[in-house]
């Protein structure tokens, strides 16, 4: 006869698996913040534990003050960037129908003759029309705006959030460890090795991205400086968000600032525009990405094309952002060899017949404190 406890008891881990899945799917509108908060708290946890370990100053300081900061820079950015940001992107949106005729006039002019390449460029001339690339212009300022304030908004929750959760980090990881022993323990036996490592690649995939696209934004900046490109801060802006995005950011970003530099000063600007985005990528290549990103994902730049179209595919943008971490994380867990997930000792740790000792005999522990001896009280 069937039993449902019995078939539960027997596929116990796929049960675990579904069910922590159906609870992200329940909660997938807050994925956002839970993401932006674990971020915040996994950066300033590095940056509080190297300066712990080099200073040897109180915790509870360093976090308050480092929040402090972020908090002031925060604001600083609110005040002085969104009104620059705003018109920027007002009059690149306005002289982009002006780009475009620039661009189609040259290239009628230097290719139009090339009997190999004139469907490409007839295919270019209908698909590139001054009124459908003003119209996308606005479509994707305007969706950019209204999730610009979605997600200001996420980011002081997940502030306040990644604050309170560091105050009290030893507490918080003493009571999700003391799990073990409760009732979730086979829960927590199953999915908290897991569930830790993909939290590790996650946040180390999107540091070492972080520093990249800091990188990246701020050559771009001097460089667009220096040959007058004008809207720099919306073209660094968005170097830089698309700088978090692993390969394919650089083709994204590298659009709008060709499109700029060609209104700022012509064919001839753009060319020079193309040649310091080359530049600045060819540095990213091959001595940013080696040391840096490189060491953590240890992936071949096709592969991510690859693993970024099928992420972007299934999940959308978070795809984009996630798709890489959650391949390492897959091919960490498929071709590792069982005993080398962990080192011995934390096997040992982690074995379940240690949690199963550990559990038995803790109840006991706390039995012989809390409970009283019955024949004093019968006396």
């Amino acid at each position: 006869m069937f039993s449902i406890s019995s078939f539960i008891h027997t596929n116990r881990s796929y049960v675990i698996w579904i069910a922590f899945g159906a609870i992200l799917y329940l909660f997938r509108s807050l994925f956002g913040l839970l993401f932006i908060t674990y971020i915040l708290c996994f950066l300033t946890s590095s940056v509080t534990h190297a300066l712990r370990k080099k200073f040897h100053l109180n915790r509870k300081l360093i976090i308050v003050v480092l929040f402090s900061a972020l908090l002031a820079l925060a604001v600083a950015f609110l005040r002085y960037i969104p009104p620059r940001l705003f018109a920027e992107a007002m009059n690149f949106t306005e002289q982009l129908p002006g780009s475009v005729r620039t661009i189609k006039v040259w290239m009628d002019n230097q290719l139009g003759s090339n009997e190999v390449i004139a469907p490409l460029l007839e295919q270019l001339r209908h698909t590139l029309t001054p009124e459908t690339t003003a119209g996308k212009a606005w479509e994707i300022a305007l969706g950019a705006l209204n999730r610009g304030f979605h997600y200001i908004s996420w980011f002081f929750l997940a502030m306040l959030f990644s604050f309170l959760i560091m105050l009290d980090l030893p507490h918080l990881s003493h009571s999700v460890r003391n799990l073990r022993y409760t009732r979730v323990a086979d829960i927590m036996r199953e999915i908290s090795n897991s569930i830790a490592l993909f939290a590790r690649v996650v946040g180390e995939n999107f540091r070492a991205q972080l520093i990249v696209s800091a990188v990246n934004t701020t050559l771009t900046f001097i460089g667009l400086n220096v040959l007058g490109v004008k809207a720099v801060v919306l073209l660094s802006t968005i170097v830089f968000v698309c700088g978090l995005i692993p390969v394919l950011g650089v083709f994204i970003s590298s659009v709008p600032v060709v499109l700029m530099a060609v209104n700022s000063g012509g064919i001839g600007l753009g060319l020079w525009t193309v040649g310091l985005i080359i530049a600045i990528h060819l540095l990213e290549a091959y001595v940013l990405n080696p040391r840096i990103v490189s060491s953590v994902m240890h992936i071949n730049p096709v592969m991510t094309l690859i693993i970024l179209y099928i992420a972007h595919s299934i999940m959308g943008m978070w795809g984009m952002l996630l798709g890489v971490p959650i391949a390492v994380y897959a091919y960490h867990k498929i071709s590792m060899p069982e005993g080398k997930k962990l080192p011995p000792s934390r096997q040992h740790a982690a074995s379940p017949e240690r949690w199963e000792r550990r559990a038995a005999r803790r109840p006991r522990r706390m039995g012989r404190r809390s409970i009283p001896d019955p024949k004093q009280q019968m006396q």
